[in-house]
């Protein structure tokens, strides 16, 4: 991985300075650390961003208030990385309230795209918009329809983004859908595995999809290149049965009936004791993966990280 970090900081990513919104989470300080070593980077996010790199310019705002949009009126931004949808959730908030407040911050950020004529956007998606459907393909393509119950914010947010794409053709709009991450991100997934015990649905065992934290950056990087538009899909290493995961992170496994879990979570997410939609099960229940052969063609994505080290990054975040 240090050959790799090397490689990508000999390569400007954009000619221009980059704003960086949800760039205080534990994956959006990573891609600031990565971004600023060969880019200008503006940080943007309501969190408190202390560990942020000495030459980064930051600004503690919520992406609706007038201060923000004094950011983009001033001419200097090219182009923005969109990481709020991963750090949307407040304890004080319920999923609802929070993914609401996601999307209204996410209109917003497309209106200052719009008005200040901004050159690229880069939005973080996720795979998981296309849902775990018994019916699924083995491989979905980016042309599969977002059918995830329980992620209506995400989804609507990469609806957004497909629009403006159509509504605004001279701004290159890139939307990135990576596998489940693994490192930094606080994903479902990721907190998923990092139970001990680990539930696991009796008899059902899907395959799944993981990628590095440090090969979704590189895609990032990619996809602000010039000339990059569209939405890709982006994973890492073959997939692998999730049994096989939960053994090679050396934890124990307690099965667990459907038709009790369902229940169980559904009333654990109504009282506000878990963050895990009550679908979140199908995950781990049926297959979702995606195709990257776009990704590999048309931004030259490779995954870097091996099997081993993308599986062993869930527990990064320690």
């Amino acid at each position: 991985m240090v050959g790799l970090t090397d490689n990508l900081n000999r390569t400007r990513a954009f000619s221009g300075t980059i704003a960086i919104s949800g760039a205080a989470g534990r994956f959006g300080n990573l891609t600031v650390r990565r971004l600023h070593r060969t880019d200008k980077v503006v940080a943007i996010d309501l969190r408190p961003f202390d560990q942020r790199p000495s030459d980064v310019v930051y600004h503690q705002t919520d992406l609706r208030r007038k201060d923000c949009r004094d950011i983009f009126r001033r001419k200097q931004v090219q182009a923005v990385v969109h990481l709020g949808p991963y750090h949307t959730v407040e304890s004080s908030l319920s999923i609802e309230q929070s993914f609401t407040i996601a999307v209204e911050n996410f209109s917003r950020l497309l209106e200052y795209c719009d008005q200040y004529h901004i050159k690229k956007l880069v939005l973080l998606s996720s795979a998981d918009v296309y849902g775990a459907l018994a019916r699924n393909p083995q491989f979905l393509t980016e042309e599969a329809p977002l059918l995830a119950a329980g992620l209506s914010g995400l989804r609507d947010i990469d609806m957004m983004a497909q629009s403006f794409f159509w509504k605004r053709p001279d701004i290159e709009t890139v939307i990135i859908r990576p596998a489940h991450i693994t490192g930094g991100v606080n994903s479902l997934m990721a907190r998923y595995l990092r139970l001990s015990p680990v539930p696991r649905l009796m008899g059902y065992d899907p395959m799944i999809q993981l990628v590095h934290e440090e090969d979704v950056i590189r895609a990032v990087r990619l996809a602000l290149g010039p000339g990059h538009r569209g939405i890709f899909n982006i994973a890492g290493p073959p997939p692998i049965p999730l049994s096989r995961v939960i053994e090679r992170l050396e934890r124990r496994s307690v099965p667990i009936p459907h038709v009790a879990a369902r229940p169980i979570i559904s009333q654990l997410y109504r009282l506000g004791k878990i963050q895990a939609h009550p679908s979140y099960t199908d995950y781990i229940r049926y297959v979702c993966m995606v195709d990257d052969t776009r990704a590999r063609q048309q931004l030259e994505y490779t995954p870097q990280s091996d099997l081993e080290e993308t599986i062993a990054a869930v527990d990064l975040w320690q």
